[in-house]
């Protein structure tokens, strides 16, 4: 009888384990989404300011009025701007819309109803050395190395933030409208400037700028996963710059 109960338990143990894994992987698999009222534009603001703070790459679509016409809107794209009681969507082929509460006039868009999707788990922030490369796409793969450490959680983006000497210097702002997944690109100072760039848009720079020579200065690396960084993880996670050469030690820090 004594085997039999073992035998139960460790059955037993083993369901748990398993029901608690499933648990934990359509809690990965499922994106939080958050929806609000027209007249609910401030909360909204706060939490786009919250979420791209972390670093998060969340998506908005937006169901309301042109506000020129009257006619119904609804597209989808991200934020790249807020103020006070408005903020600026870019839509996924680059126009952009002023968006307003449901009692706004002023702004190209009136919203009814905004949900804001967000789409990874954690993020995970350091800061690079400078390097010295021929063309972007070197930088993609430069980025891609050095961010191995984080594949245990599954990289679904990265973006950086920094200033970039480009050589020749190209004032292409009109052009870099184009580019979808970032929060800013533009020339300035004689210096590209970008924030929260996703780094898959890293080649279609090479195609828009087409440069020589690039020298990156110190820059922010921001490391999107697919799986949520629990408490533990982040004391390994931290130690990893005290390794990396490219990594300015004590620079990770982590948001959930």
């Amino acid at each position: 009888m004594r085997i039999k109960f073992l035998d139960f338990l460790i059955i037993l143990l083993v369901l748990i384990c398993l029901f608690s894994y499933f648990l934990k992987y359509r809690e990965y698999e499922q994106k939080e989404t958050l929806e609000y009222s027209g007249s609910q534009i401030f909360k909204a603001i706060k939490d786009f300011e919250n979420y791209t703070s972390k670093g998060f790459l969340y998506n908005v679509r937006i169901v309301g009025r042109l506000n020129m016409n009257d006619s119904k809107f609804e597209d989808t794209g991200f934020v790249t701007e807020t103020g006070k009681g408005y903020f600026i969507l870019k839509d996924y082929e680059g126009k952009r819309y002023s968006v307003g509460g449901v009692m706004s006039y002023k702004e190209d868009v009136s919203a009814e109803k905004i949900v804001m999707r967000i789409e990874n788990k954690s993020t995970v922030f350091y800061k690079a050395k400078p390097i010295e490369i021929k063309n972007f796409e070197e930088l993609y793969e430069h980025i891609t190395s050095i961010s191995e450490f984080m594949e245990f959680k599954g990289i679904y983006d990265i973006a950086i933030s920094g200033e970039f000497t480009v050589v020749p210097y190209s004032d292409l702002n009109e052009e870099l409208k184009k580019i979808i997944y970032c929060k800013n690109a533009h020339f300035g100072n004689e210096t590209l400037k970008l924030e929260q760039f996703s780094i898959r848009e890293l080649k279609n720079l090479d195609d828009i700028i087409k440069p020589e020579k690039i020298y990156t200065g110190d820059f922010w690396v921001i490391v999107r996963t697919e799986k949520e960084i629990d408490e533990l993880e982040k004391y390994g996670i931290k130690e990893e710059d005290d390794d990396n050469p490219y990594i300015y030690k004590d620079s990770i820090h982590i948001r959930l």
